[in-house]
């Protein structure tokens, strides 16, 4: 893949067991995060047997300081957006399982072991979800917002072949990454489930992508929506 640069892991503490899991971690100017969401990872109860942060072309010391994180592989990219990052981050999974977690956010302790046991019980379902606590930066500090079902990228694990079956995310201008992506795993026939547990915690700041870009979110879903309908009544 043209410009990517892939900086090996620093020599991590390895633990007894290791969940058969990849997390891909797309970053962007998120030097005051990333170590967050990084300890979170490191927190797992059965940790991720693999640990990419895929930056897109930052400029601030997020790079520096996820290289020196023990057990993660960083992959340095010029600036093409996060739906083209997650794309580089799926190409170097070799695991059977996939997960997902933005720079900003965190994951709770228990997130890996319980999404794993619903998957392997249940050999039907291609990727399950569980709920996500939002919690907004203050001056103050952190203040806890609400708690939604987490049926997003980063509130998901899924079956590496899921990819396989519906392809990587859209890099097309105006489309909405996971809402189309989600909506073409419907059309595949793909399985999932949302279970109760809060399995990871959204920041929500200033620099957020969605509170910046609010005009272009909205786009990026109608557009997203009206191409699944489109899709859909030609298929009818």
């Amino acid at each position: 893949m043209a410009g990517l640069t892939t900086v090996p892991a620093a020599s991590p503490h390895v633990p007894v067991d290791l969940a058969p899991v990849t997390v891909v971690i797309p970053m962007y100017q998120a030097e005051s995060y990333i170590g967050e969401a990084l300890a979170s990872v490191a927190a797992q109860t059965l940790r991720p047997e693999r640990v990419l942060v895929v930056d897109d072309g930052s400029t601030d010391a997020g790079p520096a300081l996820a290289a020196a994180f023990p057990g993660v592989e960083l992959v340095l990219r010029p600036h093409e957006g996060i739906a083209a990052t997650v794309n580089a981050g799926l190409a170097l999974v070799r695991t059977e399982f996939v997960a997902f977690l933005d720079a900003d956010d965190r994951w709770t302790p228990g997130k890996t072991a319980r999404q794993l046991v619903l998957l392997r019980a249940d050999a039907t379902l291609d990727f399950v979800f569980g709920h996500a606590r939002r919690f907004v930066m203050t001056r103050q500090g952190e203040k806890p917002l609400d708690v939604l079902p987490g049926r997003s990228l980063q509130g998901g694990l899924f079956r590496r072949a899921c990819f396989d079956r519906v392809g990587v995310y859209s890099t097309a201008a105006g489309s909405h990454g996971f809402l189309d992506w989600h909506a073409r795993a419907d059309e595949a026939g793909l399985r999932s489930l949302v279970s109760p547990e809060v399995v990871f915690e959204r920041r929500i700041h200033g620099a957020n992508h969605g509170l910046l870009h609010r005009d272009e979110q909205r786009r990026g879903y109608f557009n997203s929506l009206k191409a699944a309908l489109d899709r859909r009544r030609a298929a009818s």
